[in-house]
């Protein structure tokens, strides 16, 4: 006969176990994130392609941190973006959509970039190559 205190005693340490591997996939999934420097390799761990009603809702308005800096995509068609340490800023940089994607004006010239996501994480294709990710990842906050 099962006790009661076996099935409690079987039941936490199902939950201990579960919890646990779903930390470490989580820490796996985003050091894989990072680590994707192609869009087929961000596509295959399950990001998606944002459209520009999604950029806007999931992106547009949201303090977006990477490594070492602040980034925000206003909804007046401005960005402001600042290093941690105050070693750079930019304000009131112009970005526009073009379709499904993001765009801005670099050294005169227009580019832009299509926006991936997965869970918080978000990428964008390089501005020079629609095949390549950028550099850098960010999450919304």
């Amino acid at each position: 006969m099962i006790t009661r205190r076996l099935v409690i005693s079987t039941l936490v340490a199902v939950a201990f176990t579960t919890l646990s591997h779903g930390m470490a996939w989580a820490e796996t999934s985003a050091e894989k994130i990072e680590q994707a420097k192609t869009v087929k390799e961000f596509l295959a761990l399950g990001a998606t392609k944002l459209t520009a009603a999604e950029f806007k809702s999931k992106i547009v308005g949201k303090k977006l941190a990477g490594k070492g800096w602040t980034w925000i995509i206003a909804a007046d068609g401005t960005t402001s973006s600042t290093a941690n340490d105050g070693s750079w800023k930019e304000d009131n940089q112009p970005w526009s959509m073009k379709g499904d994607q993001y765009c801005t004006k670099l050294d005169g010239k227009k580019k832009c970039r299509d926006v991936y996501m997965i869970g918080k994480y978000f990428r964008m294709s390089d501005k020079d190559s629609k095949k390549a990710l950028g550099s850098w990842t960010a999450t919304a906050k």
